[in-house]
C-alpha cells in the first residue's frame, strides 16, 4: 500500500511545545491528517493530532518486536487505524 506522508521525529513533547508557534506549525501542518505514534502514554499528542495511536496500560513485559505487535504498533495495524 502506497501512504504518502511527512514524518517528523519529535523526541522530547516538552522542548517541542517551547518552541514558537510558526516553528511548530512548520513541522505539524495544519489541514493535514496528523497522526502520533507514541510507544507510551500520548495523551498530550491529542493537542495536535487528529488519530493517537499509544499505549494505555503499563506492566507487559517480552521481546519489543511482541509488544508492538500486540498495542497496534506493526505496519500493517498502523495503516489500518490511519485509513
Amino acid at each position: 500500500m502506497d501512504v504518502p506522508v511527512n514524518v517528523a521525529s519529535i523526541p522530547c513533547y516538552d522542548l517541542f511545545i517551547e518552541q514558537d508557534a510558526s516553528y511548530i506549525s512548520s513541522i505539524i501542518k495544519e489541514g493535514t491528517k496528523t497522526v502520533a505514534i507514541e510507544a507510551a502514554r500520548g495523551l498530550e499528542w491529542y493537542r495536535f493530532a487528529d488519530t493517537v495511536i499509544s499505549m494505555d496500560t503499563f506492566g507487559a513485559s517480552a521481546p519489543a518486536n511482541q509488544l508492538f505487535e500486540k498495542f497496534g504498533f506493526s505496519v500493517d495495524s498502523i495503516l489500518e487505524k490511519i485509513k
